[in-house]
């Protein structure tokens, strides 16, 4: 059988500045345990804490150095060149002045394996301790903060888009706001947004309309990556549920956008679940 991935999954990144890892082969995007193959691209200065991960790990590099440090020493590794780690070693990558890498995990990744430094209990709390998230609430004035963040938003469906990715890349922010205040004409719209120690930058959004008597709906909801750990979208789903409760709607729904299936587990938490399926047709496709 012959099996084509569409697109990668984009998956929450490590250290500082962020990299992008954009994952083709793994357990979530192609439901593969034994192997995960995902693209690395590291800005100049990234670093991520040391870790000691239970997989091998593979990594080629394409572009720029990628270096790896481990108790034995350090080692950059540059374009044209490949690094393997085994399971059980401790390592650091950093890549100081940026790199692009492939990198294979056997087994395949996952988050509770990799053993990172801090991250086990008894060890050294976690940054995140110290920062304090803000939630702040408004109605339909509140949409043009959510801009910067649905972008983000955008990108994470154009990459797992498997049919519609060109039309997914082409849409504004403007357009959607158009829709959200078109659709929602006679209704009304809330919009929750998290915030990092009051004053800092917004991490996170979910926009809700509802009606009485109606239907109530998630319009969109998004937290950025490396902030999912922190209970936020459980907030933002309560937060709307309850504002849901307070409007008397007769149901409640959100919309799924095809490539995004691996969200389905997210909102069966808080009793969403897949009841139809909405097919559209192509139009470039030929009859």
């Amino acid at each position: 059988m012959v099996r084509v991935i569409g697109a990668p999954r984009l998956i929450p990144a490590a250290g500082s500045p962020p990299k992008t890892i954009a994952e083709f082969i793994g357990r979530e995007v192609s439901g593969t345990d034994q192997v995960s193959i995902a693209m690395m691209k590291s800005p100049p200065g990234w670093a991520e804490p040391g870790q000691t991960p239970e997989f091998d790990e593979y990594s080629l590099v394409l572009k720029g150095t990628l270096t790896v440090l481990t108790r034995t020493g350090s080692v950059d590794v540059e374009s044209g060149q490949a690094v393997i780690v085994q399971a059980g070693e401790w390592v650091q990558y950093s890549s100081p002045k940026g790199a692009e890498y492939l990198a294979i995990c056997v087994p395949a990744f996952r988050p509770e394996i990799v053993h990172r430094d801090g991250s086990d209990k008894g060890q050294a709390s976690s940054c995140f301790d110290q920062i304090d998230i803000t939630y702040k609430e408004f109605g339909k004035d509140g949409l043009p903060y959510i801009e910067e963040l649905w972008n983000h938003l955008r990108t994470h469906h154009v990459c797992n888009a498997r049919y519609f990715r060109d039309q997914l890349s082409a849409r504004p922010f403007s357009e959607r706001c158009d829709d959200i205040l078109q659709t929602n004409a006679a209704r009304e719209i809330l919009v929750h947004l998290a915030q990092v120690n009051s004053t800092g930058p917004y991490i996170g959004f979910c926009v809700s309309s509802a009606s009485p008597g109606a239907y109530g709906e998630i319009e969109s909801i998004f937290v950025l990556p490396e902030y999912r750990s922190l209970g936020i979208g459980t907030t933002f789903m309560k937060n709307a549920l309850t504002w849901f409760k307070k409007m008397d709607v007769s149901e409640c729904r959100v919309r799924v956008c095809e490539g995004n299936e691996q969200s389905f587990r997210f909102y069966e938490r808080f009793g969403f679940y897949l009841r139809r399926h909405l097919l559209i047709r192509k139009t470039e496709v030929q009859s």
